[in-house]
């Protein structure tokens, strides 16, 4: 039988190797995920328009005016696609978003405008002037064009629903089932499906 010397070189290595198998593994640092700041700042801009849109529906109530206006939404999806070119962002995909947001303010009129019908208490004591609403689209629609770009780089990656869900869970904590499921409505086509 041959006899295997063991060296004071072999057992430093055999020492050294087994001292790296037992212990943890170092767990890797959380790496920010590019882009989604401008996620978090959509779903942040989404429930803002969303809540907005209350206001909007008070304006409306009773007056008969019709919660949707062709007109203004065309001129709207059409400046959301110039400023995105504009801001080196797919002027589509801005297109669409604005599309959802606008989807997403009429569901919340029309089940605001069907809620106080039917329960009069419920009913706003005021009516807004919407020539003082509409700043405020127009400053959320030019944030949003923003954070648009910002969320380019998220939108076909993998992370981007994961990413996308965490700030709705964190953003949409307060809101009611009606703009929670607006909210829902304004984000559909943030994330590549």
């Amino acid at each position: 039988m041959k006899r295997v010397e063991i060296t004071p070189a072999a057992v430093f290595v055999a020492a050294l190797l087994l001292a790296g198998c037992g212990a943890p593994a170092e767990p890797a640092a959380a790496q920010p995920v590019a882009g989604a700041d401008g996620v978090t700042d959509l779903v942040r801009l989404a429930e803002e328009r969303a809540v907005l849109s209350d206001q909007v529906a008070a304006s409306k109530f009773g007056t008969g005016k019709a919660v949707t206006d062709p007109a203004r939404e065309a001129v709207v999806i059409d400046g959301a696609r110039a400023d995105a070119a504009r801001a080196g962002v797919d002027p589509e995909w801005a297109a669409q978003v604005f599309q959802d947001q606008i989807t997403a303010s009429t569901q919340v009129q029309n089940d605001l405008l069907r809620q106080w019908a039917a329960q009069p208490a419920l009913r706003p004591s005021g009516k807004p002037d919407l020539t003082t609403i509409r700043p405020e689209l127009d400053r959320i629609g030019t944030e949003i064009i923003t954070a648009l770009e910002a969320a380019e780089p998220l939108r076909e990656a993998p992370d981007c629903a994961p990413t996308l869900d965490r700030a709705v869970a964190t953003e949409s904590a307060d809101l009611d089932q009606i703009h929670r499921a607006a909210l829902d409505e304004a984000l559909h086509s943030i994330c590549a499906r």
